[in-house]
């Protein structure tokens, strides 16, 4: 017996069972789920344990059993046979689901069916097949030494099973083997005899012939994938629906196959020479791998090779049985490491499907054996195989050990394909392709494909790559890495720090959406600024302006704040750009920045002369510029050359201050502008300040600028608005500006237009306080005071007298007139107050004789009527008689002078009322010029009484 080419092992181990009850006159056996099925010939069934021991046994037929087979999803046990009687031939159905437990009982039978119908001819039954169905139908096919087979196909409990007749040409054949193979609605059957195989479609009876030579009995069996396996003596031949199929070649005599996982055990046999008997072989054929697994010599024929629970039971004469238990593939796979046979021992495993991470295992253990014999390429061909596996260190460190760096970068290639990969890993492979200097292949792992159109996959890591490719001097690469992963500040950073490619630069960020624009613009629009100075402008006053609403991102606007710090070697520009804003856009973001903004820059005096701003034009509510909104005008470089060159370098203010630059140090005096420059700065402030309206800009901090660089007019201007008056009175005192500050003494301190008339107080001690000559100025605020009856005398007396240097004669009209003035309130108050006296002295004497003396009343008529007086009558103590009639009801008062008596009690009563409210003696007290005739007024209202006191704390 030969096999050529095949390698004998031992992966099977052998046992031999001596004491079991496998019944000597088994005639067939079939394998069952717990237990081994077996028929004998005095027609008798026996079910027998894993230790062949008898489990239980009946009388399935009279005569003998010659077939046996079991359904397990059904579990079912159909045995066919020879009885008594007429019908000779009986197939039976027994049901084992529901079988006795005593050993002797037989389970029920559901069904007998005579093999042969009436019309049909009996011959010996040479081989059975069951395909297993719902019950009750099911399909039988009976081979006969005729060669024909009957196919019974149907509902066999009721008898409603079509019979069919398949003939094989030459009918004198007999038929060696059956076996179905599909489901019921695509069901086929192979049919073996001696000469030939064929293909039966069950449903149409259908003839496919596969081969014209044949096979034994019991030398064809059906694998698992639906293949008909059949043994000759000079190979195995697997055969389909669709023909013949490979075979394996494989001397020796065939007597019996069955199918094993993923073996075909096979007994052999070699005819006797000269006399000596034959000898008989039993080997397990693993066909996929092309090896026998085992070889197990054999005394004589077995009677019955049984797979079941894992084994091969080896059924020979003398109650000899052979156990055949195939071992673990770890036992399996180290006899083959020991004979260094590794990629058998992969096809073994893979053929077994062994998990991902075994068969990596393997191939880690050849490629060490490969790499041990020096075959470098064989070693990295099975560790690219291990990727996922193996930790990739592993083979990196034994080929940077060997300086194999071609294929270091093979296995680094093939680690990045997989998405293996990490950061070390990129940044070796691209250290590989530098140090090989090899373009192409730096080109290919970049760009992927190489494709122009196509967009390469990225599978490292993006960082690493551009780290490496800059280190190495590859920059166009860097930047390709960086345009297809969307790296936009990478890219920046390589054409503005690598290659100083501004243009590039430039047009990359007008491509780019408005807001990634601006973020990469706050990082790199320094130097942009500074090498491409109108460009970059233009740009940033797209980004700071509405774009195109029908893009993602056009409606959004970038504040000016954000790049204003770009400016600090360019401000000029950020003069143009904060311009641009707000002449083109009515209510901009940040507007209160760009104001304060451009009124430092205005303060700081870049320029002699304003520069030429774009002049907006009407675009809806807003205003756009006449020009392209990204055309800067042309000499902005000039302009911003034009800074004092001797002027502090100022301090900038960092990200959320409230204005791009704050001088550390004055940069000059505004009064150092040019006439120009302070009209423009100061209508920068009243157009960010509209009369009526609200500051669009932080007055505090405009003020605080106006006074770091002296802009005087910016002062005035603020301090009005806010109504600071006397703040703008310090402006003037400050300057020494003596016309300009009576000017605005007399328009601020005008009462009639809301002004405060104090003011000129604080003036006239200003004048006083002065060492020059300041006679016309003081006899100005003396005529407006004296006009305005501002100050009592001997107020602008004592301010006059703390300058020791003024002369008399400044006052001295002033002082006449006072004098005048005064002598002459004098005499009316004197006047007045005789008269006072007069009326009082009066008063008292009325109200002495009404108190000592009698009042005769001696009227002769009514004083309402005229009429005489009658009785009754009624006299009043003020002089006054009635008629009783007259007065009505009211008698208590004299109807004549009681109007006069309420009313001046009315005004005492508010007299007294008044006296309480101090909030508007306190707000009379301020606006009067006069504040002690308030004092007097109150005072006689009784302010200071203790009544009056106690009332408002009633109230209170």
């Amino acid at each position: 017996m030969l096999s050529l080419g095949w390698k004998k092992f031992s992966f099977f181990e052998q046992s031999l069972k001596r004491e079991h009850e496998f019944p000597e006159a088994a005639s067939c056996c079939c394998p069952g789920p717990d237990v081994i099925v077996a028929g004998c010939a005095d027609g008798s069934v026996a079910f027998l344990d894993r230790e062949l021991q008898m489990k239980q046994a009946f009388q399935a037929h009279a005569k003998s059993t010659d077939f046996v087979a079991f359904l397990s999803k059904e579990k079912l046990l159909i045995t066919l046979g020879h009885d008594e009687g007429p019908v000779l031939v009986n197939l039976k159905v027994w049901n084992l689901e529901g079988q006795p437990k005593s050993s002797t009982a037989s389970p029920p039978c559901l069904k007998t069916l005579k093999v042969f119908a009436p019309k049909q001819p009996e011959a010996d039954i040479t081989a059975l097949a069951v395909h297993e169905e719902s019950w009750p139908h099911m399909t039988l096919a009976v081979g006969l030494a005729n060669g024909s087979v009957y196919c019974i196909r149907g509902d066999i409990g009721k008898d409603k099973a079509q019979r069919t007749t398949l003939a094989i040409q030459p009918s004198s054949t007999p038929i060696t083997s059956l076996n179905f193979k599909g489901d019921t609605k695509h069901l086929h059957l192979y049919v073996t005899t001696q000469t030939s195989i064929a293909a039966f479609d069950v449903k149409t009876s259908s003839k496919v012939g596969l081969d014209e030579a044949g096979a034994g009995p019991g030398c064809a069996v059906l694998n698992q994938g639906g293949e008909l396996i059949v043994g000759r003596d000079e190979a195995f031949y697997f055969n389909t629906l669709e023909g013949r199929g490979p075979c394996f070649a494989c001397e020796g005599h065939k007597q019996q196959l069955q199918w094993f996982r993923s073996y075909i055990a096979a007994v052999l046999s070699t005819p006797s020479q000269q006399g000596s008997a034959p000898t008989h072989l039993l080997q397990v054929f693993d066909l996929r791998n092309k090896l026998i697994a085992t070889s197990v010599p054999l005394t004589e024929a077995p009677k019955h090779v049984v797979c079941s629970w894992g084994m091969i039971l080896v059924i020979q004469g003398g109650g000899l049985v052979t156990c055949l238990k195939e071992k673990d593939l770890t036992a399996k796979l180290e006899l083959l490491y020991n004979k260094s046979l590794y990629l058998l021992a992969l096809n073994l495993a893979q053929s077994q499907q062994a998990d991902a991470s075994s068969c990596a295992e393997i191939q880690r253990r050849y490629a060490d054996h490969l790499y041990s014999k020096h075959d470098y390429d064989g070693a990295m061909t099975q560790y690219v195989s291990t990727i996922g596996y193996l930790e990739p260190s592993y083979v990196i460190r034994k080929f940077l050990d060997a300086q194999r760096i071609h294929n270091l970068t093979s296995y680094l290639e093939q680690l990045h394909e997989q998405g293996k990969a990490s950061a070390d890993h990129t940044t070796l492979l691209l250290n590989c392709y530098t140090k090989l200097k090899d373009v192409d292949k730096l080109d290919r792992f970049l760009r992927g494909s190489g494709a122009p159109d196509s967009a390469p996959a990225l599978n490292f890591d993006v960082e690493t790559a551009v780290k490496v490719c800059r280190a190495a001097g590859y920059f166009q690469h860097a930047l390709f890495v960086c345009q297809a992963a969307a790296e936009t500040q990478w890219y920046l950073d390589i054409l503005l720090e690598d290659v100083q490619s501004w243009e590039d630069a430039l047009a990359y960020l007008q491509d780019l959406p408005r807001q990634q624009a601006a973020a990469a613009l706050k990082k790199h629009g320094k130097v942009l600024l500074n090498n491409m100075p109108e460009a970059t402008t233009a740009l940033l006053m797209q980004l700071c302006t509405p774009g195109d609403a029908s893009k993602p991102d056009g409606d959004w606007i970038a504040k000016v704040s954000d790049f204003a710090h770009l400016a600090a070697d360019r401000p000029m520009a950020l003069m143009l750009l904060c311009e641009f804003i707000l002449n083109s856009t009515p209510a901009p973001p940040g507007e209160e920045f760009l104001y304060h903004t451009l009124l430092e820059l205005h303060l700081m005096g870049h320029e002699d002369e304003p520069p030429q701003l774009p002049r907006p034009t009407p675009t809806g509510a807003a205003t756009a510029s006449t020009q392209d909104e990204g055309a800067p005008p042309a000499d902005l470089s000039q302009q911003d050359n034009q800074v004092d060159k001797a002027s502090t370098q100022e301090s900038r203010r960092g990200s959320g201050a409230q204005t791009s630059t704050s001088s550390a140090s004055r940069l000059g005096p505004a009064h150092a502008l040019s006439p120009q420059k302070r009209e423009a700065t100061l209508e920068l402030l009243k157009r960010g300040w509209p009369l009526g309206e609200e500051s669009k800009y932080d007055t505090n901090h405009a003020l605080v600028l106006c006074r770091m660089h002296g802009f005087t007019p910016g002062l005035r201007f603020l301090y009005e608005r806010m109504r600071h008056f006397r703040e703008v009175l310090q402006v003037h005192m400050a300057a020494g500006d003596h016309g300009a500050l009576i000017e605005d003494c007399m328009r601020l301190g005008d009462v009639s237009r809301g002004g405060d008339p104090h003011l000129w107080s604080e003036v006239l001690e200003y004048f006083a306080r002065q060492s020059e000559d300041c006679t016309e100025q003081v006899g100005a605020v003396l005529h407006h005071i004296e006009t305005g009856n501002l100050l009592p005398p001997l107020v602008v007396l004592g301010i006059l007298a703390k300058n020791p240097t003024l002369q008399l004669g400044v006052v001295k009209d002033y002082i006449a007139r006072q004098l005048s003035a005064e002598s002459a309130h004098i005499q009316e108050d004197r006047a007045q107050i005789a008269k006072y006296q007069q009326e009082t002295a009066q008063m008292r004497a009325e109200v002495k004789e009404l108190r000592t003396q009698a009042r005769v009343f001696q009227n002769s008529k009514c004083a309402l009527s005229g009429a005489p007086l009658e009785l009754p009558a009624v006299h009043f103590v003020c002089g006054h008689s009635f008629n009783l009639r007259s007065l009505g009801e009211n008698e208590k008062e004299c109807p004549i002078c009681a109007p006069q008596f309420r009313s001046i009690l009315d005004i005492k009563r508010a007299m007294r009322s008044g006296a309480t409210e101090q909030d508007k003696f306190f707000a009379q007290l301020k606006s009067s010029p006069n504040g002690f005739s308030v004092i007097a007024d109150f005072f006689g209202r009784g302010l200071l009484d203790a009544a009056s006191i106690s009332t408002a704390r009633s109230t209170l």
